[in-house]
């Protein structure tokens, strides 16, 4: 009998083959104590391990560069900062001299400290660099110890199989050859990890997040794995395996009609145009977003690059990022959002005093523009990076004109200090509407901004004053509320008056239901996460715009956001408009 477990989907794709449990940690290292005359034998050993740590970083760096590309290459930059990390270095030296630990005792001992430090937080980007910390450790602790690297072996006369691990380090995904690799499993890890970033670009499904299931899976089993809805089924009946077949046979067939759709306009059955852009969370994301027929970048989130870091980002390596992603979209836009850090999201490299409310406390635009080295540097790449192609700045949680002046203020600073003329155009500006002060004041905005992009996320939690992560207040948050639909109704009559490009790239722009609705009040362009890019293309191309402005207008006095469902939910029943749009991204 068949056994079904379920993860988080991270790498797109079907597998079917045999279990392989891998593991490549280093035991726990002995507390070792040495003699006050050997501390600078034991310092002099940790210094060469790390020299020695890097040099096999930078030939992993690469190698990985020629396989799979220079940003995929990039992961290891993080690595090797880690080494280098001067607290990392000193606090080793201090166990070493101040403890006489041996240099292995000091620097399992130092890692210790900064692993709980990474656990302390809960966001995702702070918890993939644990992968990370892992593999500098087994790294480092092999040079010490005399061990070969940390790899996977997999000779040509073994049967390809699907790896499974509590967690996988990138030194060791790296490895993986998709011939030989049908999956990857693991217990730990998350969608945005660097060994999924690996896995994604090899074309190897991933499932994450399994957790206590993995004991479940035992080494040999057969496996199915769906790396996009994460499901796992161990041992396999024939009938799902029959099913699993058919479902890569549609899969084939549903990638060609993508394929050919991706090129065409998204417009209603009326003829009305819309542009579907995607959302992305890094830049491994493009190629999935180009081949899904993203319209460009409506929301790439750039605290993949601040999150889990001990150091500012430099404007090089932000630069890098932000040009990848415009090269690839060429004459499309691509709005980058400055750093919404603050609330959950906090880098290491700044010291934050505990807020009682960090959702109304200091984050977002706030964080920027009192901390003008982390602000000058981004706005420095993006500027830089518009020269390759049309780039938009999106500034996040506005309240007030002064925060928009403000950034104008260190734009213009920032286009002098780059040979570039003041007040010549530059790049656009644009506020993102998150705020019931934002829609109350697009009046008072709309002077410093070039465009407005809808936030319906956090919108609907301040409007209704419900915590989106709150379980006990779920049910009231709900961005289909009569009063949002009202704000969004005056967010499109304000950027009409005052000529403002408006787009919408909260959640409600990949929920059918909600684009129906935002189509009705007068939204044309959506910026949507890449798992529902191309239903909601395929969606839009199956409503009418006139038949939605009626149905909005003729239900504006609805009194709960489950009464607008029903009403719009029976007319995608009955036009079929939402099964139509909904069978293109199974699989």
């Amino acid at each position: 009998m068949s056994l079904l477990l379920e993860g988080v989907g991270a790498s797109p794709g079907r597998a079917l083959g045999p279990v392989r449990h891998i593991s490549w940690e280093i035991p726990s290292i002995p507390h070792t104590s040495i003699a006050t005359a050997e501390v600078d034998r034991e310092i002099e050993r940790f210094h060469r391990a790390r020299a020695e740590a890097l040099s096999r970083l930078v030939e992993l760096q690469h190698e990985t560069t020629e396989l799979l590309g220079g940003f995929e290459g990039k992961v290891f930059e993080s690595q090797a900062w880690m080494i280098e990390d001067p607290d990392l270095v000193a606090g080793t030296e201090a166990y070493i001299r101040e403890n006489l630990l041996s240099a292995e005792r000091a620097f399992e001992m130092q890692l210790l400290e900064q692993r709980v430090q990474m656990m302390e937080s809960v966001h995702a980007m702070v918890m993939d660099r644990l992968a990370d910390l892992r593999d500098v450790r087994g790294n480092v602790l092999s040079c010490l110890l005399g061990h070969p690297a940390p790899g996977l072996e997999m000779s040509d006369d073994e049967e390809p199989s699907i790896v499974v691990a509590h967690d996988i380090a990138p030194s060791v995904a790296v490895r993986m050859r998709p011939d030989r690799v049908l999956g990857m499993i693991t217990a730990a890890g998350t969608r945005g990890s660097h060994s999924v970033l690996i896995a994604r670009s090899l074309g190897i499904p991933a499932v994450v997040d399994v957790g206590p299931q993995l004991a479940r899976i035992a080494d040999g089993c057969e496996l199915l794995v769906d790396g996009k809805s994460g499901r796992l089924i161990v041992d396999p009946t024939p009938a799902e395996i029959e099913s699993h077949n058919r479902a890569l046979a549609q899969l084939q067939v549903r990638r060609k009609i993508l394929a050919e759709l991706a090129a065409k306009p998204t417009e209603t059955v009326d003829g009305v145009h819309t542009v579907v852009q995607a959302n992305l969370d890094q830049p491994f994301e493009i190629d999935e977003a180009i081949r899904l027929g993203a319209e460009g970048v409506g929301l790439l989130r750039t605290e993949f690059l601040v999150i889990g870091h001990r150091e500012i980002p430099s404007e090089e390596e932000q630069f890098d990022a932000y040009r990848s992603v415009v090269e690839a979209f060429p004459g499309r836009e691509v709005t980058i959002r400055t750093f919404d850090i603050g609330g959950d999201k906090y880098p290491q490299f700044m010291s934050m005093k505990q807020e009682d409310n960090p959702y109304l406390g200091w984050r977002a635009i706030r964080v920027c523009l009192d901390e003008p080295e982390l602000f000058q540097n981004q706005l420095r790449a993006a500027v830089r990076a518009a020269d390759h192609g049309n780039v938009r700045l999106l500034v996040p949680l506005v309240t007030s004109a002064d925060e928009l002046i403000r950034t104008r203020e260190h734009l213009e600073s920032t286009y002098g200090a780059l040979g570039k003329e003041p007040g010549s155009g530059g790049v656009p500006v644009g506020l993102m509407v998150e705020t019931p002060a934002a829609v109350e004041t697009l009046d008072l905005l709309a002077p410093y901004v070039d465009f407005v992009s809808l936030g319906t996320n956090d919108l609907t939690q301040y409007v209704l004053a419900a915590d989106r992560g709150n379980p006990k207040v779920a049910e009231l948050y709900d961005p289909l509320h009569p009063a949002l639909i009202r704000l969004y109704a005056r967010v499109v009559e304000a950027c009409e008056h005052h000529h403002l490009d408006l787009s919408v790239c909260g959640e409600l722009s990949a929920d059918p239901i909600g684009v129906a609705v935002l189509l009705g009040l007068g939204y044309r362009k959506f910026s949507v996460s890449l798992s529902s890019l191309a239903e909601i293309r395929e969606l839009i191309r199956h409503l009418s715009v006139s038949d939605l402005v009626a149905l909005c207008a003729g239900n504006a006095r609805c009194e709960s956001g489950e009464d607008v469902r029903g009403i719009v939910q029976e007319y995608l029943d009955r036009t079929g408009a939402l099964k139509v749009g909904g069978t293109v991204l199974e699989g």
